[in-house]
């Protein structure tokens, strides 16, 4: 910090116009009264620069129109650094009713510090010289005249400038010129059309000239990119090339081998260190954490970092100067590291600009974090912002803002190096939405949220995480969903729950709350409904409105956000299946609305990332087409179905209902006569023993075994089977899946009719004790254990995604089949008892009844 810079003495002085300046007479037209604003409007902008002698005199007139232009229009301000800058006014002078009244008066000016960008922990020693002018009238004329005289001396006495020839409001008449000694180079690019420059001797000097008529406020759509500018303006500078910028400032950061507490300090992380890869992790933790971002940026200190050793101590430093601590501590360990120059704004747009170190805002580090190799490239390197604090991750996987270009201070640079795009990260949403049954004012539905942040989104939510107090993030979180539901009543059940993994670089967030009464009556249709609406999602998105536009649309980027929506409803759905996919330049969308009829869940899925940091003009008609779709599939509502036995009209699948009476009929034949079958029909047999022992606990389970598996059919297994729903559930993945999906529903109905009927027959044939029990019910058993396992692999193949806690209960159901018959097959196969029991044939004939002549006796079933 340069003491002599902070005690310099802000002055002004009272002198004549500079005998260089070159006389210019105002001209151009007055405007109409909406081309203006503040009751005031410039009549004429000069600025003229003297190389030779440092100087900018600058000239403005401004006339008063309105009530509201004495209010606006009454005070001047000039600022400057009285670092390096004086101030000398020439001429304030109001014309009134074409009377020249002098207000030139040193006594009259104020010099007050000015700390614009104090907020943003910056201190660049500005001053204002002001003065309030008095009894001014609407109608007069405003003629003032200054120069400033010093340039900053970091700039070497070279000159960088981009003049802008555009309005807030209207000018009459903008000039300007640059009075160059012969023989001195300056470079000059134009943008946006600005007016034509001439230049002309004068005096031994070289005069450049710029002069127009006027100009009216360039007017921006809204939302767009920083770097975009359509001013016309034309950029002058000194330096010829990117190598002389590089040398410029190389200059300043000549690193210095660390002395005092910082060698100290960097001889304790190296005995701590264990590789090259954690001294870097250490050094740059400590800069980003521990250094806190504070600029003292006056005079040279605008543009030159502070000494390392210097900003250890105090702890504290700008951009440059965390840069710089941290190029110096890895310097002492043999790492490469250097400062790179990049621009917040103009970002990669930096290359279409001519070299100057007035192209950047800003400095970051390049550090290798792999030894060289043959085949060097940038994947060596890692560029670190130092003033980003609480980074997680490894130093390779760090994130750096997307600045796309820099000029990397290293003796020989000669061109910008691309800053890749990298660990820029993702946000994943999953709202968990469960309702209760329609109607029932006293059950509460509930709502989860879990929000995961990774890499560079981990970094910025975690900053901002301890930057807040967690009961303000509950309080508005909690708002937020009360907003999105306002009719029903939203209430915390329980506290926010996060987890912070900064070596992962990850930060996730669980927010659980209460939904009481999520069902809405529609007065009209007297049926319930619920709104849905992907509001986490809307509130990130850039709505267009419908006119036309002129400028491109920015774009946050990167941005990737992953958001879905689950509601978990009481039964089961119509659910309107919808998938689609939108890949532009720019951006990428896509979204996907499916049933998980297992779970009675309506799935709703969004990705939206971007690809650059703004839509192109003309895609922006297509940008807000895509936009204005992804809207419309952000909100639906649910309603409740008309139903018909517990199906939605609209959704019962004919098809498979005729299949279902079909199969009924076949099952109620088919056991019929199976009912007939008996091993033993010509045999004579001595009495059933009772029921008793084991049998007793086979009787219970056969007992309620139909009733089980009528009441899973009706209320589980139908619903499923007859809804159209299920039947296109994976139309999605291709016809394929679908077919054999569908032939899976089809074979699960036929089936599961079969076991009911074949439930029936064995819980008859076992009250009866008929001898076709034993063998009937062993196939039985085995029947029902094939035909599971089937259906879970055919199931699993198709729909395993699907499934979820469904397929775990099914591999359950199948353990205890499978187990169940292990117990009764052997059993009735080799059990007395059973045989002694189960003796009864179809037609009877005990044996103590001699068989008549005549008599018939039971046919076999074929």
């Amino acid at each position: 910090m340069c003491v002599s810079e902070l005690r310099a003495v802000p002055s002004i002085g009272i002198k004549p116009v500079p005998s260089w300046v070159i006389p210019v007479t105002p001209g151009g037209k007055a405007p109409s009264a909406k081309d203006f604003s503040g009751g005031y409007y410039l009549t004429f902008v000069d600025k003229q620069v003297n190389l030779a002698a440092k100087t900018t005199y600058k000239r403005f007139v401004r006339q008063i129109v309105s009530e509201s232009g004495i209010q606006n229009g009454s005070e001047i301000s000039v600022t400057f650094d009285p670092a390096y800058e004086r101030v000398d006014f020439h001429e304030v002078t109001v014309w009134r009713a074409g009377q020249r009244i002098a207000h030139l008066n040193q006594g009259d000016f104020k010099v007050m510090p000015v700390e614009s960008e104090r907020q943003r922990f910056i201190y660049n020693g500005y001053h204002s010289a002001s003065l309030v002018l008095k009894d001014i009238r609407k109608g007069d004329r405003i003629d003032v005249a200054y120069s400033t005289i010093g340039w900053n001396p970091v700039f070497m006495n070279k000159y960088s400038d981009l003049m802008y020839f555009n309005a807030y409001d209207y000018i009459s008449h903008i000039h300007n010129s640059i009075l160059a000694p012969v023989g001195r180079v300056l470079y000059f690019k134009d943008f946006n059309k600005p007016p034509l420059g001439n230049a002309r001797n004068v005096g031994g000097n070289t005069l450049y000239e710029w002069d127009t008529r006027n100009v009216k406020k360039n007017s921006y759509d809204d939302y767009v990119p920083g770097w975009y500018e359509k001013e016309p303006s034309v950029q002058v500078t000194e330096f010829g090339t990117w190598k002389e910028v590089t040398d410029w400032g190389l200059n300043f950061y000549q690193v210095p081998a660390p002395s005092g507490a910082l060698k100290a300090k960097v001889e304790e992380w190296k005995a701590q260190s264990e590789s090259t890869l954690e001294f870097i992790g250490k050094a740059v933790r400590f800069v980003q954490d521990e250094i806190r971002y504070l600029g003292i940026e006056t005079g040279e200190n605008s543009h030159r970092p502070h000494k390392p050793e210097e900003v250890f101590a105090q702890r504290y430093g700008d951009c440059k100067d965390k840069a710089f601590l941290l190029c110096a501590i890895l310097r002492s360990n043999d790492i490469e590291c250097d400062p790179v120059l990049v621009d917040s704004y103009k970002r990669s747009h930096v290359a279409d600009y001519l070299p100057s170190p007035s192209d950047f805002n800003h400095v970051i580090a390049r550090v290798r974090v792999q030894e060289k190799s043959a085949k060097d490239n940038e994947t060596s390197f890692a560029f670190i912002d130092a003033t980003m604090a609480l980074q997680g991750g490894a130093v390779p996987q760090m994130y750096c803002p997307p600045y796309g270009k820099g000029l990397l201070l290293k003796s020989g640079q000669t061109q910008l190096v691309t800053i890749p795009d990298h660990n820029a990260g993702n946000i994943d949403i999953v709202e968990d939405i469960y309702l209760p049954a329609t109607g029932d004012s006293s059950a509460k539905g509930r709502i989860q949220v879990k929000t995961a942040y990774y890499k560079g989104d981990a970094d910025d939510f975690r900053a901002q995480f301890q930057q807040g107090h967690v009961s303000e993030l509950e309080e508005n979180y909690l708002n937020f969903y009360k907003d999105l539901f306002k009719h029903a009543g939203v209430e915390s059940t329980d506290t926010l729950e996060y987890y912070d993994q900064r070596e992962g670089n990850s930060f996730s967030l669980v927010e659980r709350y209460a939904l009481k009464n999520p069902w809405k009556l529609d007065s009209t249709t007297n049926k319930f409904y619920f709104d849905v609406f992907g509001k986490t999602l809307y509130t990130t998105l850039t709505i267009l409105p419908g006119r036309p536009r002129k400028d491109p649309i920015l774009l946050k980027f990167p941005n990737d956000q992953s958001y879905i929506i689950n509601v978990h409803m009481p039964d089961a759905w119509t659910i309107t299946q919808d998938k689609w996919e939108i890949k532009r330049g720019s951006y990428v969308i896509s979204f996907e609305s499916r049933y998980l009829p297992e779970e009675y869940t309506w799935q709703l899925k969004y990705h939206f990332k971007t690809l650059k940091d703004h839509v192109p003009v003309t895609e922006a008609k297509q940008y807000k087409a895509d936009i204005d779709k992804l809207v419309e599939n952000l909100e639906y509502q649910l309603t409740e179905p008309k139903s018909v036995g517990g199906f939605e009209v609209s959704d019962i699948n004919g098809w498979m209902v005729g299949l279902l009476i079909v199969a009924v009929i076949f099952t109620i034949n088919f056991f019929r006569r199976l009912y007939r079958y008996s091993p033993g029909y010509r045999h004579y047999h001595e009495p059933g023993i009772e029921l008793s022992s084991w049998l007793i606990f086979l009787a219970i389970g056969i007992g309620f075994q139909p009733l089980t598996l009528l009441f899973q059919l009706i209320g589980q297994q139908l619903p499923a089977y007859v809804s159209l729903i299920h039947w296109n559930a994976l139309e999605p993945r291709g016809i394929l899946i679908s077919t054999a999906y569908r032939a899976v529903l089809v074979f699960e109905l036929c089936f599961n009719v079969g076991m009911v009927g074949y439930a029936v027959l064995v819980a008859v044939l076992f009250f009866k004790k008929r001898d076709s029990f034993p063998k009937l019910y062993i196939y039985y058993l085995g029947i029902n254990l094939s035909g599971a396992i089937l259906d879970a692999c055919a199931s699993y193949a198709l729909a395993g995604d699907l499934l979820g806690g469904e397929f775990n209960e099914t591999i359950a159901t199948i353990g205890r089949s499978m187990f169940y018959s292990a117990i009764w097959i052997p059993y009735l196969i080799k059990s007395s008892r059973v045989q002694r029991t189960f003796v009864n044939t179809y037609g009877d004939l005990p044996a103590e009844k001699e068989l008549s002549e005549g008599a018939e006796v039971a046919e076999p079933l074929e």
